[in-house]
């Protein structure tokens, strides 16, 4: 049918980064000039500033002493040099290192882009539509694959939940995370959507002024954790009755469960996967794209695991702790070899030095 031939476009759709000319050009233009010289967003100065300040007093008081209380602390130039050598090397390895961290970052991102945009066109061509339903659900269903990527970056960036502004029209209606002692095992756990057409949704449960969040637990309630205890009488009322029971909590409350316990983008996935088996139960999705758009979905996964190593592995702790000792010596040092010739100038030359050597380190 024609009618659902073409993917949904909003014509109203605005290009939210979309900079006037002359903006446009000054943000990338290649050269010395602005932006990249005089910015300081997303730059290390703010994080170096009180290292400077403290390496500039330290600085002060060192020439002070040389040169008002005629102190005689002097070093000799070579030593200095020599140390010089030393810092150089374990601050290049700091450096590789970052940019290594980055880069693989960036291919894997990339990569799970690459998988979504895959995912999206197996779905949008091989799901057969059968109803105006069917349509709605996939044009959801590749939302929710957006919405995936969005919140790796948000699980990365440790800012948990779903109350982001980036994420509000991607998640279904009513979408909540269903909290668990690691939730990506939902054993004897019944999880809607919240959506309008969730099974597991009472009639009046969607109606005008709703704000609550639906938890319907069947069976069991092991693993359910940080719930109020009214809330877990009532799940074991209903387990022990063999049945189930809805739960609604304010959205202002169960905010205060949301925690790292709570991963967003393996909920996502979740849910694909569930509509996915419900497509493939039906019919609408032959067994070749089926196991297609799961080998996606484990990637995904497998993405996610990547990217979740390279944010969670430190450099090693003892080689942080000697790269900081030895830069800090170094450039508090460095006055003691300066102020012979520079006298007061070493104060600022110290301080020019100190933020080269800590921003590199801080990168």
């Amino acid at each position: 049918n024609s009618k659902y031939s073409k993917m949904p476009i909003d014509p109203k759709m605005k290009n939210p980064k979309k900079l006037p000319i002359f903006r446009h050009m000054m943000r990338h233009q290649r050269g010395w000039g602005y932006p990249d010289i005089l910015t300081i967003r997303g730059s290390v100065l703010l994080s170096v500033i009180p290292i400077i300040v403290c390496t500039a007093l330290w600085s002060s008081f060192l020439c002070y002493l040389n040169l008002e209380l005629d102190y005689d602390l002097l070093l000799p130039i070579d030593l200095v040099g020599s140390v010089a050598v030393v810092v150089g090397l374990l601050l290049a390895f700091r450096t590789n290192n970052a940019y290594d961290r980055y880069y693989e970052g960036r291919k894997l991102f990339t990569n799970m882009c690459t998988q979504v945009r895959n995912c999206a066109r197996t779905l949008w061509v091989g799901v057969v539509e059968q109803s105006d339903q069917d349509h709605r659900d996939k044009e959801q269903t590749i939302k929710l694959l957006l919405a995936y990527v969005v919140a790796v970056k948000h699980h990365l960036r440790l800012e948990f939940g779903t109350r982001w502004n980036d994420l509000s029209d991607l998640l279904p209606p009513g979408f909540q995370l269903s909290y668990f002692d690691g939730n990506a095992t939902q054993q004897g756990v019944d999880v809607g959507s919240g959506g309008p057409e969730d099974p597991n949704l009472p009639e009046n449960a969607n109606s005008a002024g709703s704000n609550q969040t639906e938890h319907t637990i069947s069976n069991t309630v092991h693993g359910l954790t940080g719930i109020i205890p009214e809330t877990i009488q009532l799940l074991r009322e209903a387990s022990a009755n063999g049945g189930s029971t809805t739960v609604y909590l304010d959205d202002e409350e169960f905010d205060g469960e949301v925690d790292a316990s709570m991963s967003l983008p393996l909920e996502i996935v979740m849910h694909l996967g569930l509509y996915f088996d419900e497509k493939f139960r039906e019919g609408k999705i032959d067994g070749g794209r089926f196991g297609t758009v799961s080998a996606f979905l484990n990637s995904l996964i497998e993405t996610l695991g990547n990217l979740e190593r390279i944010s969670t592995t430190p450099m090693p702790h003892a080689y942080n702790v000697h790269l900081k000792q030895a830069v800090t010596i170094y450039v508090w040092a460095l006055p003691l070899a300066l102020v012979d010739k520079l006298l007061w100038y070493t104060v600022p030359a110290t301080a020019v030095v100190a933020f080269v050597l800590f921003g590199v380190e801080g990168i």
